[in-house]
């Protein structure tokens, strides 16, 4: 009995404690009592309970809504580092929800992780101004639907990690159902809409130090008419890229990788990198540079950057001997560069993994540096030399500083031209990059022909002894150049209205006065560069200036423009 009375007596003493705790704190208040546990010890257990309970019923909730969420909202995420991301930003410039929004960011370029994509102002000597929604939540309605986005910046400190000073950005777009439909419909909109905005334009990515391809620039394709060679040299690369690219089958066929090389060699300021890039417009390709002179370049890099180059694409090493040659006291001596650097440039050239459907261009201005393994048959298919200027050469440099202004109706039909060009820019669903006249030209050959092989390894000035297995042809005006907007083009005619058109016997007189093989191109440019209007004063001039270069070479090529910077 004594037992049954001292029960009572400790239910009454806890009695009020217990009266305000909830269900499960009273079973554990309970449970305690029983265990003789004091009442300090119970409190604590008590909360352990409950926050133990709390975590339970938080992982087992968001599980919950994540799966709820799957099933009835569809999202596509877009990361700053990928260029996705500059298709939605470009995209969003144009939204209707863009002009409305009334939190929003302005910018003068589309800006991905270590991009800058410039574009067009509304005025040609302003930086161009785009307004884009703000970080943040943002509703907005695409094909009657409601869709959300959602734009956050990560911390500085992951952006400063990644290699890179712009702000790391992720993009989230989502719609309540179950299709994907929508998103893609958008996604693939906006990769048209980028398209278009480049498809007149030539694109060039540069490799960085952490493996990744990044986009430094894009320029207006530059027609290779421009580029001031013999043009058989111009038939015969042109018909060999064009006959590459169409005869993808032919290669599988007969189990030969699918890549093409070109070395193109010879004196500085020949106008070897202006020639590739008027070659990527004509073709419709985008370029990919590799610096090999760049320390940070690994193997393991260098493989990396091959295999993510696209399968149609210009592959681009400039300056190939710079990797083989290092400066020891002002002098260039053969660098003893080690096995390991040899094998990684020849793995990215035709290893494992080398990407197949690109075509391979190799500068150099030493080719008695480079490493016979490195241009054999096979790596390089082709070899053009590129020497100093021909008087040829130096007569039609000059008739083009100076050609004849163009009459009113050249004018108007300009105008009209270049209205259509962007109107059907606007509108157009382009599904491809613009292919060159040229190109569908040659599409129409039967693609079971076989690509003709050629050693090009002989001078530009000896153009008779050149092999031309087809006649030339007049084909169609290279692609023009992506319209200028109308300060910019009343700036050009004004220009071309007052420069002096160069007459027939002018040019003759001055390419008499230019000796065989001694100039470059760069620096007969960089001469008449001085006189761009008055083609007379050049004609003055041009005695003295060559005889002043005589005597001191180097000013012939070290203190003038490499026609490759020029445009």
């Amino acid at each position: 009995m004594e037992g049954h009375a001292a029960m009572p007596y400790s239910i009454s003493r806890r009695g009020p404690a217990l009266a305000t705790l909830p269900p499960i704190g009273l079973i554990v208040a309970s449970l305690a009592e029983r265990l003789g546990v004091g009442e300090f010890a119970t409190g604590g257990l008590q909360l352990a309970v409950l926050g133990g309970l709390v975590a339970v019923g938080r992982y087992f909730g968001g599980t919950i809504y994540a799966y709820i969420k799957k099933r009835i909202v569809v999202t596509a995420e877009f990361d700053s580092r990928d260029e996705s991301y500059s298709w939605i930003l470009n995209w969003l410039t144009d939204h209707p929800y863009s002009t409305k929004a009334t939190q929003f960011s302005v910018s003068t370029s589309i800006c991905r992780a270590g991009q800058r994509l410039t574009g067009e102002g509304l005025d040609a000597h302003l930086p161009p101004v785009y307004f884009l929604p703000a970080p943040g939540f943002h509703l907005f309605t695409y094909h009657s639907r409601i869709l959300w986005l959602s734009r956050d910046r990560v911390s500085k400190s992951a952006s400063a990690a990644s290699g890179t000073n712009a702000p790391l950005e992720t993009i989230k777009i989502g719609t309540f159902g179950r299709s994907r439909h929508i998103l893609e419909r958008l996604v693939f909109e906006a990769q048209k809409k980028y398209i278009d905005r480049d498809q007149s334009r030539t694109v060039v990515y540069a490799a960085d130090q952490y493996g990744a391809w990044r986009r430094t620039r894009s320029r207006p394709k530059r027609p290779l008419s421009t580029i001031v060679i013999p043009s058989s040299i111009k038939r015969h690369l042109l018909h060999d890229a064009h006959d590459f690219l169409r005869s993808e089958q032919w290669y599988s066929d007969r189990g030969i990788p699918y890549r093409r090389g070109y070395l193109l060699y010879g004196t500085p300021g020949s106008g070897k990198t202006s020639f590739i890039h008027a070659l990527a417009g004509e073709l419709g390709l985008n370029i990919y540079v590799i610096n090999l002179s760049n320390k940070s370049l690994t193997d393991d890099t260098l493989a990396e950057l091959v295999t993510d180059t696209p399968t149609r694409c210009l592959l681009l090493i400039e300056d190939v001997d710079a990797a083989f040659v290092q400066r020891v006291k002002g002098q260039d001596v053969v660098n003893n560069i080690t096995f390991s650097g040899k094998s990684r440039l020849l793995n990215a050239i035709d290893g494992v993994a080398a990407q197949e459907g690109r075509i391979l261009c190799m500068t150099t201005n030493h080719i008695d540096r480079l490493d016979p393994a490195l241009i054999r048959p096979g790596r390089i298919d082709l070899r053009v030399e590129f020497t100093r200027a021909s008087k040829e050469q130096a007569r039609e440099l000059f008739e083009r500083f100076y050609p004849p202004p163009p009459s009113e109706e050249e004018e108007e039909a300009e105008c009209s031209a270049e209205d259509e060009i962007a109107h059907v820019e606007r509108t157009s669903a382009v599904e491809s990059k613009l292919i060159s006249p040229w190109s569908q030209e040659l599409v129409q050959e039967p693609e079971t022909m076989p690509p003709r092989r050629w050693t090009l390894d002989r001078r530009l000035t000896s153009t008779a002894e050149m092999l031309d297995p087809t006649p030339a042809t007049s084909r169609p005006n290279s692609p023009s150049p992506r319209p200028m907007s109308s300060a910019n083009r009343r700036a050009s005619r004004m220009v071309r209205r007052q420069s002096v058109a160069a007459t027939p016997e002018q040019a003759d007189l001055f390419a008499s006065m230019i000796p065989n093989d001694t100039f470059s191109m760069a620096a007969l440019q960089g001469f008449l560069m001085e006189y761009k209007s008055r083609p007379e004063l050049a004609i003055a001039h041009v005695s003295a200036w060559v005889e002043q270069n005589l005597k001191d070479p180097r000013t012939s090529t070290t203190n003038t423009p490499d026609p490759d910077t020029e445009e």
